[in-house]
């Protein structure tokens, strides 16, 4: 009898789960797509475990702006992957408030950072993302300039020390790992007028940056077909409630809590220290605005104790994480191609700038009245992004426009795509930042003149699916936009001028970085791969 409902039990859920796909039916099945690659996982595993969004790019190859994937068994039946402007207006745009998060990625965000604004929806992210808009405005983020300088500068001196003290003209050093140390004292500087001391104390820090590495590895690193379907399953809760995701995935779960608790007693830390020494920036500062809104008396701008908690931890992992990652992509860019960097080494130093004089800064103004320098920040996001896709599912029923129709599998040409009320899209920032339509020709070539085009050649601006920066998906689009992009530019602004004033930066030859992605990236050395990630540049200090 046993054996028997062991065998009975999984058919019918399955009979279930295809009567109720079958009984939804829209325009997605009519899209083509690539074959299953797992019955479990269906083609999603694969979309996660290849390197730099190989899949995604491949697929958008061969099937256009908008491919049908088979998704998780028991979750989502198909899945698109979608690449397509005009769909992508109609997600990201502010029309249609009805694309939003999956519940299950707000419930990950939630476990993993706490109610911070990623992590919840309606009234309270419309409320959370106010107050911390608020903070990161234009005028405050013109204001955080000196705290991101003076980590620019440590970490400026640290690198200068580490390559004299090696003996040699030029050095072998992980400027991944320079990167997270400069990103975390700018973010605890500026955001929270303390510091971690990363790049003064390596160790001070190092404990949080390896919580960090771990959960990288473990919650966003590569995965088998069957650990994804039950990560999956489990965290949309088919099956949390008979069996824990502990006992799914241990590794997962573990790094998920520790990371928790860690950015708990991080978070803490900070007001601790804040309430004990004050702030460095004399309460001018994103800590200070949230901490006046938990003093609100109107409930439309009121922050709970907890929120604040969780906007600190969401704030800690990826303001620093996507930040030092940008970083590292970009100086790996500008050590392959030499000529770029001595062009914009050029333009720096025309600024003026005495390396001697500690007061001699480059204003906001400055930074931004630089145009090959800004070239070169957004070329080196558009082609490797340190986030190449982002999920949502729809609210309620809806109708996707397509600027390319496509010939569905029944034949017929699909001008727009009829989908209902639940549907699964990803968002895929990699091909949409190499449409050669959208991008010229040269799309997959790292090519810094391709902002200063004109005429038919220029970047067609209406043609991209209205992003909040440089006709890119970066800090996404739409309600769900990064409220921290201008300070994140910023950042990569002085950090950039301040290491290529003083260093040139070169490749090690036969040696490429590779993105493992799974909504966050991983930068690794291809067939060398080392757990958190590594980019070895060599730096030669300039006099």
């Amino acid at each position: 009898m046993t054996s028997i409902l062991l065998l009975v039990i999984p058919v019918a859920i399955f009979l279930i789960i295809r009567w109720r796909n079958n009984r939804n039916r829209d325009d997605v099945a009519l899209v083509p797509g690539p074959k299953s690659d797992s019955f479990l996982a269906g083609n999603m595993a694969t979309l996660a475990a290849l390197p730099s969004d190989a899949a995604a790019i491949a697929w958008a190859k061969t099937y256009g702006g908008v491919t049908k994937l088979h998704g998780v068994l028991g979750v989502h039946r198909h899945v698109l992957l979608i690449s397509d402007p005009a769909a992508l207006r109609r997600i990201f745009g502010s029309a249609c408030g009805h694309w939003d998060l999956n519940a299950h990625d707000l419930a990950s965000f939630r476990d993993k950072f706490g109610p911070g604004v990623a992590a919840v929806e309606g009234a309270d992210h419309v409320r959370q993302k106010r107050v911390i808009s608020q903070g990161l405005n234009p005028a405050e983020v013109r204001g955080m300039i000196t705290p991101v300088q003076a980590a620019s500068r440590m970490t400026c001196g640290a690198l200068r020390e580490a390559c004299l003290s090696s003996g040699s003209r030029i050095t072998k050093l992980d400027i991944l790992e320079w990167s997270r140390r400069c990103a975390l004292d700018s973010l605890t500087m500026f955001a929270f007028g303390t510091t971690a001391r990363a790049v003064e104390d390596p160790d001070n820090a190092r404990d949080i940056l390896h919580t960090f590495d771990a959960m990288l590895e473990d919650c966003f690193g590569k995965t088998t077909a069957l650990k994804y379907f039950l990560r999956e399953t489990a965290s949309a809760g088919i099956y949390a409630s008979l069996v824990p995701l502990a006992v799914v995935d241990y590794n997962f779960f573990r790094s998920a809590m520790k990371t928790f608790r860690r950015l708990a007693q991080f978070s803490q830390w900070v007001r601790t220290t804040r309430e004990e020494h004050g702030s460095l920036n004399s309460g001018d500062d994103l800590l200070s605005v949230l901490e006046k809104a938990s003093k609100e008396e109107n409930t439309k701008h009121k922050l709970t104790d907890e929120e604040i908690q969780g906007q600190i931890c969401q704030l800690l992992f990826a303001g620093h994480d996507t930040v030092s990652t940008t970083l590292a992509v970009l100086l790996n860019d500008l050590a392959k191609f030499p000529k770029v960097q001595e062009r914009l080494r050029e333009e720096i130093m025309a600024k003026g700038v005495d390396l001697g004089d500690e007061d001699a800064k480059l204003t906001q103004e400055d930074y931004d009245s630089m145009p090959y320098l800004n070239a070169v920040i957004k070329e080196s996001m558009r082609l490797n992004p340190a986030l190449g896709q982002t999920t949502r599912v729809n609210r309620a029923d809806d109708v996707l426009p397509l600027t390319d129709p496509i010939v569905g599998t029944n034949g017929e040409v699909l001008n727009q795509i009829a989908v209902k009320k639940g549907t699964w899209v990803v968002v895929d920032i990699t091909s949409s930042n190499r449409r050669k339509d959208v991008w010229g020709e040269d799309a997959d070539t790292f090519n810094p003149d391709r902002w200063f085009r004109t005429g038919e050649a220029a970047v067609p601006m209406a043609k991209t699916p209205g992003s909040i920066y440089g006709s890119l998906l970066g800090f996404v689009a739409g309600n769900r936009s990064c409220p921290g992009w201008r300070i994140a530019v910023l950042e990569l602004q002085v950090f950039v001028c301040d290491i290529i004033q003083r260093f040139r930066v070169h490749a090690l030859p036969g040696v490429d970085i590779e993105r493992e992605y799974h909504r966050v990236s991983i930068l690794k050395v291809v067939g060398n791969p080392v757990r958190g990630g590594e980019v070895p540049l060599m730096l030669e200090p300039l006099s």
